[in-house]
């Protein structure tokens, strides 16, 4: 049994604050430490519960967040940006049971610790069908594109209301409350991975099959830009449509192709920074 692991930094327990995140801060070796130490947790119930082999994708802005050598070494790890399907790449080099989402956080405009969606600084809100989409969202239909089911999601209770919401079937490990955007009540470290091991376990032993994406194609991307230019840089790309001063609208027919938009999108906006 195959395990596909995506590993974000925000819904770690412990972490609250942008500087945690950003490497070059003295708090952001605080934080992958405690990102590595979930997704070891990770790694090990997917072994408990069954797995035969574990592909885990560093997540994190540039994706270069988790050291390799305190890693599992049962598992293999996807590093390094740019990647065609982002946050979850890697399954489409080969067929994955499950999928699970580690320190995942809310979409940009709702609740919770640290929300956003792909590029916090560029993109305010992303809706596909007229659905607001978060990462999970977003890489959970990524996911059921190539016939891989969401099993478990990590983060705090916001996100844990949207995934009951939208995915009941989905397991879901709260590892903080959120106290605002940038505040948070958070289980220690030993606490949050010892749910962390004992959901992921639980997940796989149950390995449900069931389509766990909330849209379906064809996919009509709206994003509304943080601000004007942006939604000017990002018209210039063939096939997207302006529709006011900061938005843009696209439409595919594969998740694939939303995904590498996307990271498109979000590589322009750095140019603006």
């Amino acid at each position: 049994m195959k395990v596909f692991i995506s590993a974000d930094i925000e819904g770690i327990a412990g972490v609250m604050r942008p500087e945690q995140c950003s490497p070059g801060q003295a708090e952001y070796q605080l934080a992958r430490g405690l990102m590595e130490q979930e997704v070891n947790a990770a790694i090990d119930g997917a072994f408990a519960g069954g797995a035969t082999e574990v592909v885990v994708a560093d997540s994190h802005a540039a994706m270069t967040n988790l050291r390799a050598e305190n890693i599992d070494a049962r598992a293999r790890l996807v590093q390094g940006k740019p990647r065609i399907l982002s946050m979850v790449d890697g399954l489409e080099q080969q067929a994955f049971d499950g999928l699970m989402f580690i320190g995942y956080h809310s979409a940009a405009g709702e609740h919770g610790v640290l929300a956003h969606t792909i590029n916090g600084r560029a993109f305010y809100r992303v809706k596909i069908n007229d659905a607001v989409m978060g990462e999970s969202d977003i890489y959970a239909a990524a996911g059921a594109e190539k016939g891989t089911p969401l099993w478990l999601v990590s983060g705090d209770n916001i996100l844990q209301q949207w995934i009951a919401r939208y995915y009941p079937q989905t397991a879901y490990a709260c590892v903080k409350r959120a106290i605002s955007q940038t505040s948070a009540e958070s289980l220690s470290p030993p606490a949050a991975q010892q749910l962390i091991r004992a959901q992921a376990q639980q997940a796989v032993q149950r390995a449900h099959r069931e389509n766990t994406s909330r849209i379906a194609a064809p996919y009509h991307l709206e994003l509304m830009t943080a601000k004007p230019v942006l939604a000017d840089l990002f018209s210039l790309i063939p096939g997207v449509e302006r529709g006011d001063a900061v938005t843009v609208h696209y439409t595919a027919s594969t998740m694939t192709d939303i995904v590498r938009l996307l990271s498109t999108f979000s590589y322009l906006a750095t140019t603006q920074n």
